[in-house]
């Protein structure tokens, strides 16, 4: 409740403008609940970046697992349109963790968060069927995880909560097929 509560007043306004007390009162807790599980408004937007990094990261695994032995271009295909849908549906919230990451993450953590992304990357790569035997998936992986997170990073920070969903994808997919 207290993380939904912030996203929510993050989505409404500036993080320095957000109170403890604030994000409380929206979340329905006592104030003393908030320093049982944070410290400080900082520790919580680090803890809701982790929370949707690592939805990123589920996402990719199963994507990664549901599309094992398929063409590289199906697979790539079915992945990016997961990762859009799912940024879409939530694009102001989705838009806040991008925000919080860059403001808030440690570049260590960052590196560790992407270099996870980037290893699913690569594992997808290596699962498609006519993956060449023997090619190292570790460079195209790196350069198509930029790419798509990249990508989702500005559709999800883009003023435009209309974008439309299905030519971000098929600029997003055009994108990563032809650098494959």
């Amino acid at each position: 409740a207290i993380q939904d509560a912030f996203v929510q007043l993050l989505v409404e306004s500036e993080y320095d403008r957000i109170t403890i007390r604030d994000i409380v009162m929206v979340a329905g807790v006592a104030l003393g609940s908030f320093y049982e599980y944070f410290t400080s408004k900082d520790e919580l937007a680090r803890t809701c970046v982790h929370f949707r990094s690592k939805r990123i990261l589920k996402t990719l695994e199963k994507s990664r697992a549901e599309v094992a032995g398929r063409p590289l271009v199906r697979g790539v295909e079915a992945t990016v349109l997961t990762l859009v849908g799912m940024v879409m549906r939530d694009h102001a919230r989705w838009g806040q963790h991008f925000l919080l990451e860059r403001r808030h993450s440690a570049l260590a953590q960052y590196r560790a968060d992407y270099g996870r992304f980037t290893s699913q990357w690569k594992l997808l790569l290596a699962a498609s069927e006519d993956w060449p035997i023997g090619r190292d998936a570790a460079r195209p992986a790196l350069t198509l995880s930029m790419l798509v997170y990249g990508a989702l990073a500005h559709t999800a920070m883009s003023e435009d909560a209309k974008l439309d969903r299905g030519d971000v994808c098929e600029q997003l997919r055009l994108a990563a097929i032809s650098y494959l």
